[in-house]
């Protein structure tokens, strides 16, 4: 199967052949830079034999979720992946060359201070600290990849980077992937109107600070406390741009701890409840679709639809705000809507007392468990009317 790629593969390549030892790709949500450069690194390790690549992240859970699932689906594209390569343990794939990919986060301190490399890939590279990026750079022989938003201040160590001379640094947007479809392009340029700091990072790929921030400090934690009170799932609604997401939420003192269960588009009430039934534990959800609530039930699940009021949402947020809110680092969607769901600016850049329709799903969730556990804002359980499922 023939894999396109856009010109951020053929800037990479010309980097290469320049001689760069550092590629710096700064870029906007879904300008396709990942994806394209794990197709160049794929390419180069096929057409040079025994060549080590670690591919690395802040956490292994995020690397697992976004990067390695974009690696097997090329290689998959490519026609050549196999399972067999695959160490599941040691979490490396060798290709019948000799070349392989090791992927590992930063969290493992063995693997930053280990054995040599010949090419590094920091995704998320904003995510890293300046020493654990020095520490794999002095182990890599020939030449380092960095891609990231670039949601940082002028003292970040990525505007250092980017001004040396053996650095190659460019900026993509969403415009420069052909392939994009139409509702996310709409999504992104929604941002325009929504917070002015989100469109520069998330829009035209270029520095800034997230400003209007609603929840300014969260805390991330290795396990959820399994000693929380009113452990619940906060169920919030999506299915084809939007994910479905299910956050497990529980009460400690004066923290609120969330746990990222699922977050999926196409999510069919199946589905849903197949990943339900692994937690046993009651749910809180939107209220927007009596019928998935009514086929969640059937199900087997003990759903309870969150009532909906005026001012409800602010509500909940007002309440969450009280709580100190700590995140599982496995959670890698939640604390991403965490670190971007800002209060809307009007035109003028006045700051509304109303937050952002974007970077909301697992918040969403989170709110509703917020909403039914702590305010008791649950409507009555029932079966629903032919009428209220529309039939």
């Amino acid at each position: 199967m023939k894999i396109q790629t856009t010109k951020i593969f053929s800037k990479i390549d010309n980097a290469i052949k320049k001689g760069y030892t550092i590629i710096s790709e700064q870029g906007s949500s879904r300008s396709s830079k990942t994806y394209n450069t794990l197709i160049w690194l794929i390419t180069y390790l096929l057409q040079h034999p025994g060549t080590r690549l670690s591919i690395v992240r802040k956490t292994l859970p995020a690397l697992k979720a976004t990067v390695f699932i974009d690696f097997k689906e090329i290689l998959f594209k490519m026609g050549i992946f196999d399972d067999k390569c695959l160490n599941k343990t040691d979490f490396i794939y060798t290709f019948s060359n000799g070349s392989w990919v090791d992927f590992f986060s930063t969290d493992d301190e063995q693997k930053i201070r280990g054995r040599k490399r010949d090419i590094l890939f920091c995704n998320e590279a904003n995510e890293l600290l300046f020493i654990e990026w020095q520490q794999l750079k002095m182990r890599t022989t020939r030449f380092a990849i960095l891609d990231y938003n670039p949601s940082f201040s002028d003292d970040h160590w990525l505007c250092t980077l980017n001004k040396d001379s053996r650095t190659f640094h460019f900026v993509t947007t969403y415009k420069d992937n052909p392939f994009l479809e139409q509702t996310i392009i709409e999504e992104i340029e929604s941002l325009q109107e929504k917070n002015k700091s989100l469109w520069q990072i998330y829009g035209l790929g270029l520095q800034a600070v997230v400003e209007g921030l609603i929840f300014k400090n969260i805390e991330i934690i290795d396990e959820f406390p399994s000693w929380a009170k009113k452990q619940s799932i906060g169920l919030d609604f999506g299915f084809t741009n939007d994910p479905t997401a299910g956050i497990k939420c529980g009460i400690l003192d004066d923290s609120l701890f969330l746990d990222e269960l699922f977050y999926r588009t196409q999510m069919l009430s199946s589905d849903i409840i197949r990943e339900l039934r692994n937690h046993h534990l009651d749910v809180i959800s939107d209220s927007a679709d009596p019928r998935l609530i009514q086929e969640i039930s059937n199900g087997g699940i003990s759903i309870y639809p969150v009532e909906k009021f005026q001012g409800s949402i602010m509500a909940g947020i007002t309440k969450m705000l009280e709580y100190k809110i700590k995140i599982t680092k496995r959670s890698t969607n939640l604390i991403k809507e965490f670190r971007n769901y800002t209060f809307q600016q009007d035109k003028e850049g006045r700051w509304l007392n109303k937050p952002i329709d974007a970077y909301n799903h697992g918040i969403d969730a989170s709110r509703y468990f917020v909403l039914g556990q702590l305010l008791g804002r649950i409507m009555i359980t029932r079966q629903y009317s032919k009428e209220d499922l529309g039939l």
